[in-house]
Formats: C-alpha cells, structure tokens, sequence
C-alpha cells in the first residue's frame, strides 16, 4: 500500500472520511470525462499516481501509457491495475521519453500545479500529442484568499479560470475550458474543507515567503499540519450516498467549481 501523503487519492484511504471519499469520486468523475475522448484511441496519463485513473482510460482506449515520476507508484500501479493494452513508465514531464505525436490525447490531472517549469512541461505535452491535452487542477478561486500562496505544500501555485486559460494559451492553438462542480451538499463540505480563517492564512503566507521551504515545511510537521488546513480532517463516516454522478462537468471555469478543467486542441 502506497504512504498516504493527503496528496494523491487513494482508494484504500477513501474510506476514512467524507471528504477523502468525495475527492476519490472527484478524481473518477475527471477520468471518466476524459474516457469519452478516448475510445479506441492511444492516450497518455501523464502524472498517472496509484493507477486507477489509467485503468478507466483502458476500459475504452485502444491504448494506455500510465507515467509518474515515481518509481513506487508506478511499481504498484503496474501490480495492481495491469492489463494488455496498459504499459506503466516512470519520466520526467518535463522531458518525455516519446517521439512526437504519439498519443491521440494526453491526460494530465492535478499536475500542472506541481511542475517547476510550466511552460516546458505544456510544450512537452504538445510535442507529443497528436490531437488534444486534456489538463485539471484545484480552482484557486475557491481555495485561496486574495494574494495568498498555496497552503497545499506539494503545490508550486495554483489557478483560477483565467490564470489556467492564459498558460494553456500560451501553447496551444485553442483551449476550452470546463469546470467540475458537485451537488449541493458535496459543495458545501468541499468549501468547508477549503475555508481560511484571514486572521491564521495571511500570517501564514508571510511565513512561507519568508521562510525557507524546509524550514516552513518542518514548522508544519511540528505543527501537527495547523499550517495545511487540507490535513486538519474530522472522523466522519464515509459518504455512501454519494457517487460519480454527483459531480457536473460544466463548459465554463465558474468561480466556485471545485476543479478547473482546460481541453487544449492542436
């Protein structure tokens, strides 16, 4: 079983709170929007994590190569998700060991957030897409306060709607972007989830810019995660009446969709 580090959803953990279950169901509801760009097409999942995303992508798609940049997880992804048409690799996406044009369509979720090098990773994605990217990353609209840095610590930045559409326009010839919103009640526990106190955010972001990012993330750990309002989750019990279904992929990035999702066409 791969750590739990609350960055990457994890079937296995999705069953200790409401809100890990809902992000599991998030992270499914993304694949299975991006599987009716797939079928019977060669596709990328680029940043594939545990693995249960690529295994979705198969279900339809001629063919899968599921890549992350770590060694443990594509190990564990290719032991528990392997079939015929899915071949597991571990690289850099910001140098891709493919020739161009590869893949019908790259998929690439809640990474972009993450990259040191945006631009080289978008231009990477494009050399080796054929026709189309598919990219989604936390609304920052929703998330953060005015001005405030990510308190998520594996997150470099973050974007709103037309932060995403700029970086993507940069690259590609056209870019729609989309939202993911929920039901009701799952909004109001994701915005419950997210929400920042002013008074304890502010002071916060002067300490991250300030200090330096191990010392920060030390202070954090010391801190029992008080720094990260994402590890402060309560034990409640799994949500079972929630699914897949529960979450709407809108046309438009609105303000308060909990992911933005940009489709870039070549």
């Amino acid at each position: 079983m791969l750590k739990d580090t609350r960055e990457r959803a994890l079937p296995a953990h999705a069953q200790q709170t409401t809100e890990d279950y809902l992000v599991y169901l998030k992270h499914l509801a993304l694949y299975e929007f991006a599987k009716n760009y797939g079928a019977g097409k060669t596709m990328l999942d680029l940043g594939c994590g545990e693995g249960y995303g690529s295994e979705t992508l198969a279900r339809a798609a001629r063919f899968v190569v599921a890549a992350d940049n770590a060694l443990e997880v594509v190990a564990h992804a290719r032991a528990r998700y392997a079939r015929p048409n899915v071949a597991f690799v571990v690289c850099d996406a910001q140098r891709l060991p493919f020739k161009p044009a590869s893949f019908d369509t790259v998929i690439s979720f809640e990474v972009i957030e993450h990259i040191p090098d945006v631009r080289r990773y978008l231009e990477e994605i494009k050399r080796v897409a054929a026709r189309r990217v598919i990219i989604s990353t936390p609304n920052r609209a929703l998330r953060l306060l005015p001005l405030q840095r990510p308190w998520n610590r594996f997150h470099l930045r973050e974007y709103d709607a037309p932060g995403l559409a700029r970086a993507l326009r940069g690259v590609f010839a056209r870019v729609e972007l989309r939202g993911v919103t929920a039901t009701a009640p799952i909004l109001e526990i994701e915005k419950r989830r997210v929400k920042q106190n002013p008074f304890i955010a502010y002071p916060r972001m002067i300490a991250q810019y300030c200090l330096p990012r191990l010392v920060y993330r030390r202070l954090d750990d010391l801190a029992g995660g008080w720094l990260d309002p994402s590890a402060q989750h309560h034990a409640r019990a799994r949500g079972q009446d929630f699914s897949v279904d529960d979450f709407i992929i809108v046309d438009e990035g609105r303000r308060d969709c909990i992911n933005l999702i940009a489709v870039g066409e070549l």
